[in-house]
């Protein structure tokens, strides 16, 4: 497993990841004052967000399915517990855009190489009510 998204995982194969980026930020106010530069008042966690991005080649390995997970997952906008695949815990996350690029395109409008983007931004843990659904995915990985 390279990541896990909630229930969709991401591995060398049929869904990959070859790239991922992340961002992370803080927020700070500032006031003018006599004098002096402009001070910069922290005032917490600013937006944190993270992009994946890989490739599936439908008509060898499979992958579509893993897709159309990914595009429901955005679609029902639910927190999405997110982890890395050396075990390190990201927190939770709303899926914010699925993106898709088919090259080479084969029957039926399919391309033998499609291309993905996933957007995700960080969220507020969603509670206990969602602890529940996160031991259930965690031992589907072991089954």
């Amino acid at each position: 497993m390279l990541y896990q998204l909630g229930p969709l995982t991401l591995d060398t194969f049929p869904f990959s990841a070859d790239g991922v980026e992340r961002e992370i930020e803080a927020d700070f106010a500032r006031h003018d004052v006599m004098n002096r530069r402009r001070p910069h008042e922290f005032e917490g966690a600013g937006d944190e967000t993270l992009d994946i991005s890989g490739s599936i080649l439908p008509f060898h390995t499979g992958g579509l399915s893993h897709l159309d997970l990914a595009q429901s997952l955005c679609e029902d906008g639910r927190e999405l517990f997110v982890m890395r695949g050396d075990g390190r815990v990201l927190g939770w996350y709303v899926l914010k855009k699925v993106g898709e690029r088919h090259r080479d395109i084969g029957p039926g409008g399919v391309g033998f190489v499609v291309g993905h983007r996933l957007g995700l931004e960080r969220a507020e843990d969603p509670g206990e009510a969602a602890g529940a659904g996160l031991v259930a995915t965690l031992l589907s990985l072991f089954g």
